[in-house]
């Protein structure tokens, strides 16, 4: 091969022509990669859509199948001329045969792994064809499922054949209890063409070591790959200012280099809420003979953080601290925004992740039956003060613990590890979701009549992989970064037990049907999970049920709601609390205020409870298909009532009464860092507006923590009047501004005797924007403003107004008037 005179590294995406065909047929039809085989099926009209109807059980058969993909593709002479030349694949679902020009060049077995092979031997001047054959995991699992000498728990497979606990794959692509079996295949990340010389930085990272007010202390890691033993020099960057250069002698092979520099007066990031999350771009280069032949460069986020756990009387603390901050964590689980996974576009990661810093959240959960994300949602989350709680990729099963396994599992942690590590977002790793629960409280050694000697054995697999391997590769490839073995860790007892220390996950409520005031019982150090079910809005249901289908009861209905028992428990719910309608768009309406209902309990009370409490993670942001499920917003990324509500109860300052044992008590919970005034006025009233008591007190608004600022015994207060015809309002006043506002109510909706309201409004535009304005003359206990494409448009929704009140409304829509006039925004009160 002829010396070139350019010796920089080639890193490009491959460009080819892809086709694909099932195995055991000629007819091969184009495809997409990234894609999936279904979404290729789907485009080359050769399947419905899966989400449509009852067509998931229509199309089983393909996640059954084996399929071929080819590539036609040519390489440039600048590649070509290179010594080395790598295919790199980010992502092959799952089972892999890849050959280039007839020649094996991977075996690929896990969708988490990154795969590379040195093609510069086979890769052809002209013409190349790239072949992958995608083996069904049904099928290349089926006999080790069948010789395991005792069953593995994996509960939310819904096949006979449960192969997902072998099968490095998306857990949630097996089914779950809110989302539809599609068992994919496919080139499902980019594949990219790398050429190189004599050396190439294979990984880029940095370590923050210290932090004053005036230096912080840094080391650089880099890794170079060198094809001899030769002399370069690194120059590290922040921005275009030249930080340190050091010159280093290079062995044939991998090299780990270290640069240590410091940043005088740093700008810290910090979360969603409490200040900028400041981002530093640093980059690296090597270069030889005075040319640079090389360079790698990243945002980085100046912090530090710890997860604190302090023994009290009680069990131990579990909470962030960052800056030297302790931080309430407000958020949500997230799981993978669709089924098949490259649908989802930059636009789809920008909407979620910025609804996400509209609601006030400062932490993401991606949970342990999905993926780790894509780059683009952890760069969000850099750029928006999001932090993330990353679940390695085990959820709700057991899993082997032959050698084999936990090589691939091995591989699969370093890859993404260091894939993530640099991102200031990443709080913590944990190992799994409900494992050790699951192991503790569910059963399995009963229903599955383990002998003793299996159960030793499944619980010794279990800490070889969550007490040994994980945590293992989290010390040695991001030392200092926390890891959690389990969400939640342990705790036999129940939830009382798991309430005093680590995370909880409390699903009484719904799973376990108590009533809503459960969630102010069993409150946590850090809630990680709980979550109550809704409908999603009739557009949505629309876009997979014909008309014909739109009743709760139907085939259709039934197969969008994937919990063996959710309408009967959101029925069950409703009918303690509300009205139930016999309209099915009302129910829907009534269901999603249901919702909305029993997770402001919860939120409150995990509010209310800091610093005991400090984490409310609910379950759960967002779907991967058209479902009725425990999701704020849905598929469409249309808002429930609930993801309105959430903007009031993930604000910086909450005001929560509560009558508990005869006593008002009002909170007052900030999470501001400095303490203010303000004046809070504590109104008793009827629903046509007459008061019977009120307070106004001058307050402290306390920083960073929650506070009882006012209680007084009310017993004799209330029983002069009917419960079901009077309410409390308190609202928070500072600096002439509402603060903060909050309802309490002795009685259920449903029993309310609540008078019919004539709203009243009025559009006007204002600097461009529309402004919707309301008041009524009675009190409205749920205001509606219904769009059928409601993307969270209005600037508040499904709100109350008390008697008088004029209420103010963004709507961004820039043809809101013609909206109004066309009818399809609505102004509806709701109860």
């Amino acid at each position: 091969m002829s010396e070139t005179k350019d010796h920089r590294v080639i890193h490009v995406p491959l460009q080819a022509k892809w086709s694909f065909h099932q195995d055991g047929h000629k007819k091969a039809y184009p495809a997409q990669v990234p894609g999936t085989v279904h979404t290729d099926l789907l485009r080359n009209k050769l399947i419905p859509d899966p989400f449509y109807g009852t067509n998931e059980t229509r199309l089983q058969w393909i996640g059954k199948t084996d399929w071929w993909y080819k590539a036609r593709f040519r390489l440039p002479d600048s590649i070509l001329e290179r010594k080395h030349i790598e295919l790199v694949f980010k992502g092959l679902d799952t089972y892999a045969a890849v050959r280039l020009n007839g020649h094996l060049i991977v075996k690929a077995d896990n969708m988490f792994r990154t795969w590379k092979a040195d093609i510069t031997q086979w890769v052809s001047r002209k013409e190349n064809i790239l072949t992958i054959l995608f083996r069904s995991p049904l099928e290349v699992n089926k006999k080790r499922f069948e010789e395991q000498p005792y069953p593995l728990p994996a509960d939310n497979d819904r096949s006979k054949i449960k192969v997902s606990v072998f099968t490095r794959k998306a857990a949630y692509q097996f089914g779950w209890d809110w989302g539809p079996r599609f068992v994919t295949c496919g080139v499902w990340r980019p594949v990219d063409v790398v050429a190189w010389n004599d050396e190439k930085i294979n990984d880029f990272s940095l370590r923050t070591q210290k932090i004053t007010k005036t230096n912080a202390r840094l080391n650089a890691q880099v890794e170079v790959l060198a094809d001899q033993d030769e002399n370069i020099t690194l120059r590290l960057f922040a921005e275009k200012y030249l930080l340190e250069k050091k010159s280093f002698s290079l062995h044939k092979g991998i090299n780990r280099l270290s640069i240590p520099f410091n940043v005088r007066h740093p700008h810290l990031w910090w979360t969603n809420g409490l200040g900028k999350p400041y981002l530093y771009r640093f980059s690296v280069d090597v270069v030889k003979n005075g040319k640079r032949v090389d360079k790698k460069s990243l945002r980085y986020g100046i912090r530090s953080l710890q997860i604190v756990q302090k023994p009290d009387s009680a069990g131990s603390s579990f909470y962030v601290k960052l800056n030297g901050v302790p931080v309430f964590m407000k958020g949500a689980n997230y799981i993978p925004q669709d089924n098949f996974l490259p649908r989802v576009s930059r636009e789809k990661y920008r909407e979620v992740i910025h609804t996400a810093k509209r609601l006030h959240m400062n932490m993401l959960r991606v949970w342990g039956g999905g993926i780790y994300e894509n780059d683009e949602f952890y760069n969000l989350c850099d750029e928006n003060g999001i932090l993330v709680w990353q679940d390695f990729m085990f959820a709700c099963s057991f899993y082997p613990g032959d050698s084999a396994f936990l090589n691939n599992v091995k591989q699969e942690a370093i890859d993404n590890v260091k894939r993530l590590r640099n991102h200031p977002c990443l709080a913590l790793w944990c190992g799994n979701n409900e494992v050790r629960v699951a192991w503790d409280r569910w059963g399995y050694q009963k229903k599955y009549h383990y002998s003793p000697a299996d159960s030793a054995k499944i619980f010794h697999d279990y800490l070889k992989l969550f007490h040994q391997l994980l945590p293992g590769i989290v010390h040695q490839y991001d030392s200092g970064r926390f890891y959690w073995p389990s969400s939640p860790n342990s705790a036999p007892k129940g939830w009382a037990q798991e309430a005093l220390t680590g995370d909880m996950h409390y699903w009484g409520v719904w799973w376990g049907r108590q009533p809503f005031s459960a969630y102010e019982k069993y409150v946590g150090r850090f809630m990680s999970e709980y979550g109550f079910q809704s409908l999603p809005d009739y557009s949505t249901i629309a876009a997979f049920a014909p008309d014909t289908s739109r009743y709760l009861v139907s085939p259709v209905m039934r197969a969008h709601n994937k919990h063996p028992a959710g309408y009967e428990i959101i029925r069950q719910y409703m009918e303690r609390d509300f009205r139930v309608p016999k309209n099915f768009k009302r129910y829907i309406v009534v269901s999603q205020l249901l919702q909305a209902e029993g997770m402001k309990t919860a939120i409150e009370a995990h509010r209310r409870a800091r610093p005991w409490c400090m984490g409310s993670l609910y379950w759960q942001l967002d779907d991967c298909w058209p479902v009725v499920s425990w999701s704020g917003m849905d598929y469409y990324g249309r808002w429930k009532a609930f993801q309105y509500r959430l903007q009031k109860l993930f604000a910086p300052v909450l005001v929560s009464p509560v009558y508990e044992q005869k006593h008002l008590k009002v909170y007052l919970v900030s999470d501001r860092l400095q303490e203010g005034r303000a004046r809070m006025k504590i109104v008793l009233e009827d629903f046509y507006g007459k008061k019977f008591w009120q307070k106004t007190l001058h307050v402290s608004v306390p920083a960073n923590t929650s506070r009882l600022i006012y209680s007084k015994s009310f017993e004799k207060i209330l029983q002069h009047y009917d419960k079901n015809k009077i309410f409390l309002h308190v609202e928070v006043v500072q600096d002439d501004s509402l603060l903060a506002e909050n309802n309490l109510f002795f009685a259920p909706p449903k029993a309310l005797v609540l008078p019919k309201p004539k709203i009243k409004y009025t559009l006007h535009k204002i600097h461009g924007q529309t402004f919707l304005l309301l008041s009524a003359p009675v009190f409205v206990k749920y205001v509606a403003l219904l769009y059928p494409d409601d993307t969270g448009i209005f600037s508040d929704n499904y709100f109350s107004m008390s008697p008088g009140q004029v209420k103010t409304v963004r709507i961004d829509l820039k043809d809101a008037e013609s909206q109004f006039k066309q009818g399809k925004i609505k102004v509806m009160p709701l109860y």
